[in-house]
């Protein structure tokens, strides 16, 4: 007999019929508890709740119709099971109505039980996995993984807190890699569609000929090879939200449809008649100039205007490295995760290394380096050997290149030093000759850089706009 750890409360005022349903139920490996009534079903499920309750309809004190109204007044997620004498399949009908899972009518039978309480167990199981993933896409989504101290960043979380409990339509542009799908995925999960779907599509991913039919559905026999009817992702997000990504690369008479859906909240099937209405929020993600592109013929200037309600420009991570360190740490942590590892930190030249990098490839290349070196790190810290920069080998050429490739002709000294005024100097020129932000990215204390500026008679003013 396989132990099972469901508890179940069996309710019947009938001795033989009590004992019987026990016993199938223990074979079952159950742990089974039993009640003569229900007023004593009440008394057992507050000092100790049930995962499952089969109940007689008929039975002196409480019936099983009373113990039911109780039960879910008190405990709206009891799962519980009627057993009904033919003539009173309609009480355990209403029962239904008013909560019970299902109904069994007597004389039940050892088989019938058991594939009635299977059912139900694998009914909360279900239950049980989707309110999981459910708490996951939450996490994942949620605020706390959309990591950045930076001002930009602190921007559009109010955007975000802003529109997220609105209708608006939303176009998030940005370089590739910088999260924009992450930032959409935030918005739905915080807004009060987030317990219906969020459906992804990539306009880049099928062809003219398949996107119609995947974003509106077709009627059976719409074109050759329509055996069946089939939805589309309109109307399978309905009250939820719809995101395009790389609208840029939406086909133009697709673009027209989608104008119309937008304006009119509703479309018809390929090959159908009947107009479908839907309430969805559209949110899209471009890495293209759609303005632009509307100026040049490439994209509908009327769509443009009708997306770009709620702007969300995302920034380059070069333009935001002083969140570098709380996103390694982030990364740092999910891949310890993942791949059960104990990486602690990263080392400040390790770190360092990360923050002159130029990142082409944004947040996206930055986790996919952190998430390498988790993997490649063999001790409790990521060293500088297990940073993988893209064309390290051609940036240590550009070194050379500063004394015009006569590097062994200068002391180890001197060159550190050129070293030391070319990083402080492109530092202040990014920066716009701020000291303190420029302190604050390399790692050193502001007092320090006024003097090692003073060294290399560096004035801040002229990188000032």
């Amino acid at each position: 007999m396989v132990i099972n750890k469901k508890k179940i409360l069996v309710v019947e005022d009938d001795e033989y019929v009590l004992g019987s349903i026990k016993s199938v139920l223990d074979d079952e490996g159950y742990r089974v508890s039993t009640a003569s009534n229900g007023l004593e079903a009440l008394s057992f499920y507050r000092k100790e709740p049930f995962d499952l309750i089969i109940s007689d309809l008929k039975m002196p004190q409480m019936d099983g119709f009373e113990l039911l109204k109780q039960l879910k007044l008190e405990y709206p997620e009891v799962f519980l099971i009627m057993m009904t004498a033919f003539g009173s399949v309609r009480t355990a009908v209403e029962a239904m109505k008013i909560g019970a899972y299902d109904y069994l009518t007597k004389p039940v039978s050892a088989e019938e039980m058991r594939l009635v309480v299977q059912r139900v167990f694998e009914k909360q199981n279900l239950i049980i996995e989707n309110m999981a993933l459910r708490k996951e896409l939450e996490e994942r989504f949620s605020f706390h993984n959309i990591i950045g101290k930076s001002h930009k960043m602190q921007h559009i979380y109010d955007l975000i807190l802003q529109v997220a409990n609105t209708d608006a339509t939303v176009l998030i542009t940005g370089d590739t890699g910088t999260g924009k799908e992450l930032i959409a995925h935030a918005i739905h999960h915080n807004s009060s569609r987030k317990d219906s779907p969020f459906v992804v599509i990539n306009c880049s991913a099928l062809p003219e000929s398949l996107l119609e039919t995947e974003l509106f559905g077709h009627e059976e026999g719409a074109f050759t090879g329509a055996t069946k009817q089939r939805t589309g992702k309109f109307e399978y997000a309905n009250k939820g939200t719809v995101f395009f990504d790389e609208m840029g690369n939406l086909p133009l008479s697709m673009q027209t449809k989608l104008l119309r859906l937008l304006q009119e909240k509703s479309f018809e099937r390929i090959g159908g008649n009947q107009t479908i209405k839907v309430d969805v929020r559209v949110i899209a993600a471009t890495n293209k100039d759609l303005n632009k592109l509307s100026q040049e013929g490439g994209f509908r200037e009327d769509l443009y205007y009708r997306l770009n309600v709620i702007p969300i420009k995302l920034p380059p991570l070069n333009e935001r490295r002083e969140d570098i360190p709380l996103l390694v740490t982030h990364f740092i942590e999910k891949y310890n995760k993942a791949f059960k590892k104990d990486i602690k930190s990263i080392s400040q030249n390790a770190l360092n290394i990360m923050m002159s990098y130029h990142w082409p490839g944004n947040v996206r290349e930055l986790e996919n380096l952190t998430e390498r070196a988790v993997i490649m790190a063999k001790s409790h810290i990521i060293n500088e050997v297990d940073i993988l920069i893209p064309n390290q080998k051609q940036r240590m050429e550009g070194l050379k290149e500063m004394f015009d490739g006569r590097i062994t002709d200068n002391s180890f000294d001197e060159f550190l030093a050129h070293c030391e005024k070319t990083y402080i100097t492109t530092l202040l020129k990014q920066y716009k000759g701020r000291i303190y932000s420029s302190a604050k990215i390399s790692g050193i204390d502001a007092k320090t850089l006024y003097r090692k500026m003073k060294k290399y008679n560096i004035d801040k003013n002229i990188f000032k706009d």
